[in-house]
């Protein structure tokens, strides 16, 4: 089975897995249609197939960057809609959380304006639910589970200290999972956990 595994929350890293073989890029610096597109015809020429050759399609629903993951999320429903092809979504705290190596991990990516996403998993079972919570908050989750691993984005690293980032092997790791374990869905809707700017009253993050 073809696929090609998306993640648009922070930045742009896109995995197509084609005829057994894996082909990964990334721009970290830059973000939106005109950086995924060629880099997805990019990756597509590197296996030497088409678009319409693509099983399935999965992306990073969130939480994340608000405007990063409309573009990920459109693009892949508007393959699946033009191809009539099946999706799936994963999780960014769950992508996040592989590149530690520890069983329990607690899972933190930036949210901006001095706030972050957070998530607790023991193993495949998720202990902390994606909540929106300020940076000394979870300060004081992480310390009340001492027994886990500490995960962060690239921009958190030097708060949190753990491991950071994100690369080919905690996509690959976590497409694998969603395909194993994620409902296939003919569209995916953004996980957004925080509401937007706009949106938000006083108290709210």
């Amino acid at each position: 089975m073809n696929y090609l595994m998306i993640n648009t929350a922070e930045g742009t890293r896109a995995l197509l897995f084609a005829d057994g073989n894996y082909h990964y890029d990334e721009n970290m610096k830059n973000a939106g249609s005109e950086t995924l597109l060629p880099m997805i015809d990019g990756l597509l020429a590197r296996a030497k197939i088409k678009i319409s050759d693509v099983d399935i399609f999965g992306a990073c629903i969130g939480p994340g960057s608000f405007t990063g993951l409309r573009v990920g999320l459109t693009t892949v429903n508007t393959f699946c809609y033009a191809l009539d092809k099946p999706c799936f979504g994963v999780n960014n705290l769950r992508l996040n959380s592989y590149n530690n190596m520890n069983a329990k991990v607690i899972s933190v990516a930036d949210a901006g304006n001095k706030v972050c996403y957070i998530a607790g998993f023991d193993g495949d079972t998720e202990i902390i639910e994606n909540k929106c919570v300020t940076l000394d908050d979870a300060k004081r989750i992480i310390a009340e589970h001492a027994d886990f691993g500490v995960s962060t984005d690239n921009k958190l690293a030097a708060v949190f200290g753990g491991t950071a980032g994100v690369g080919e092997r905690e996509l690959r790791l976590v497409a694998e999972r969603g395909l194993e374990q994620s409902e296939r869905q003919t569209r995916l809707l953004p996980l957004y956990v925080r509401k937007a700017q706009p949106e938000r009253g006083e108290g709210d993050l």
